[in-house]
């Protein structure tokens, strides 16, 4: 009880001093003025981006109204106008992300999401290693294309539904290491999966249209791809390896009675309704777009984007029966309703906030002030960027981490005449790596929240793969980024 009484009164605290503290600390910087070398709309912007980190951080109000502050605020400083304010809001990469949240609400509607699991899990084998391999497994593919909150709430329960077997008196298998392996893995495959692809995570999104925005640099949904999934890949096995054999090992012989549970709940679903064929095919063809899209740029003469292949996909669902006799389509307009839209919003400030940095010349002058790591070799400063993100993303939400960091990275390497993207692709992948603390993430809160991990043991293994994804992050931006987006030290 007391505990409880702490822990509400803290709450309370933490909203108190960040909603007056966010203003006040804005205010003192606006009265204070700024320096003889910084141009007077820069100081503002960073009034603005003191305001905003202090309610991303404490959040007094929800995240995405603070990402609204930029449209309000912007043009009453006398930064830029309403209209320039507002136009990050409608990117490109923000309808690329509407489209694919309404192929994914579509997805889960219909139970596809659910068969998809079920299918690679019975696929994964009899093994308890095998069985966190296919959970594992099942949940990065899940969390490349839904939401990484939707996929956890998803196989939690199927986690659970096959650790309530194992606690059959006729199994000798020790509970405690499957358990943590089974729901740490879930954990970290969800965030992991996200790397994989632009709608995965939100600061895939926001780099993309922040280069695109700022620097006219694209960066298609293919050339992500090949970026993200490999480093994805070879997390997602180091932590199945680590978990399994190492940080809580489990036995290595066949199960028995896993079949069972796994055939009944595939039995519950039933076979495969035409809806979710339907769905299916519209998924699939549009996965196959954004990874084709040059070669039927070549073939088709038209000009296509991430976005635009989005959007026509979403319209699909809206048209394509689901059950023609009762007028009833794929997707509705109540169905959408459940999009986190808050997500948009964030994802939208975070542009706002970065196109206003940039304009105002703030990111000029923090480009100079940062030049004492302009002595520093590449390799180092890309680490140093990976591990502060990836600190960051355990107490403040990895789009607004990224919201922050991103224009800052890209001010300094253009400083020191690289390219932008020599530091901001880094950013975009070490924010979805928070694995340590049960706040992190939702996903991570999803598995704490069965009960059945303490916070030491998300911790312990936490810490651990967050030093194996800063190795991996740092060799994928040198060995995949640097080809692959077309740029390098060098340049």
């Amino acid at each position: 009880m007391e505990a409880s009484t702490n822990a509400l009164r803290w709450q309370r605290r933490k909203i108190t001093v960040g909603l007056l503290g966010g203003p006040l600390v804005a205010i003192v910087l606006l009265l204070f003025g700024a320096p003889d070398a910084m141009p007077l709309a820069a100081w503002r912007v960073l009034a603005l981006t003191a305001w905003m980190a202090v309610w991303w951080i404490l959040e007094p109000v929800p995240m995405s109204v603070t990402a609204l502050l930029p449209i309000a605020l912007l043009p009453l400083l006398g930064v830029v106008d309403v209209n320039a304010a507002a136009a990050p809001y409608a990117n490109p990469l923000i309808f690329l992300f509407l489209g694919g949240f309404m192929l994914a609400e579509a997805i889960q509607r219909w139970n596809l999401h659910r068969r998809i699991a079920l299918g690679v899990l019975t696929v994964a084998g009899k093994r308890p290693d095998h069985l966190v391999a296919g959970f594992m497994g099942a949940t990065a593919f899940l969390s490349m294309w839904v939401s990484n909150t939707a996929t956890a709430a998803l196989m939690v329960p199927i986690g659970l539904s096959v650790l309530t077997l194992l606690e059959r008196k006729d199994n000798t298998v020790d509970q405690r290491p499957m358990e943590l392996c089974l729901l740490l893995g879930i954990a970290l495959a969800a965030n992991i999966g996200g790397m994989g692809t632009l709608i995965g995570t939100p600061p895939n999104a926001l780099l993309a249209g922040f280069m695109a925005d700022n620097y006219d640099i694209e960066i298609g949904f293919a050339q992500w791809m090949l970026v993200g999934v490999p480093p994805a890949v070879l997390l997602l096995t180091i932590g199945w390896w680590l978990l399994t054999r190492w940080i809580y090992p489990v036995p290595r012989s066949p199960l028995k009675g896993i079949s069972t549970v796994l055939s009944q709940q595939a039995e519950d679903l039933g076979r495969m309704s035409r809806p979710e064929q339907r769905v299916a095919a519209v998924f699939t063809l549009v996965a196959l777009a954004w990874m084709g899209r040059p070669v039927l740029e070549n073939v088709t003469g038209l000009t296509l984007s991430d976005g635009g292949i989005a959007v026509m996909g979403a319209l699909l669902l809206f048209v394509v029966p689901a059950r023609w006799g009762q007028r009833q389509f794929l997707l509705d307009w109540n169905s959408v309703q459940n999009l986190p839209w808050n997500v948009l919003l964030l994802v939208g400030g975070g542009l706002s906030l970065g196109s206003a940095i940039e304009s105002s010349g703030l990111a000029e002058v923090v480009a100079s002030v940062m030049a004492v790591f302009a002595s520093w070799p590449i390799w180092a400063m890309v680490f140093m960027v990976v591990v502060t993100v990836m600190l960051m993303s355990h107490v403040t939400s990895n789009t607004a981490t990224a919201a922050a960091i991103v224009p800052l990275a890209a001010a300094l390497t253009v400083s020191l005449e690289q390219s932008p993207l020599l530091l901001t692709v880094p950013v975009a992948m070490a924010a979805s790596c928070a694995f340590m603390l049960p706040v992190a993430t939702p996903p991570n809160a999803v598995v704490f929240g069965s009960g059945k991990v303490q916070v030491s043991d998300m911790l312990r293994a936490g810490a651990i793969m967050s030093v194996v994804a800063v190795a991996v992050i740092c060799v994928a931006v040198f060995a995949l980024a640097m080809p692959v987006l077309g740029f390098g030290w060098w340049e």
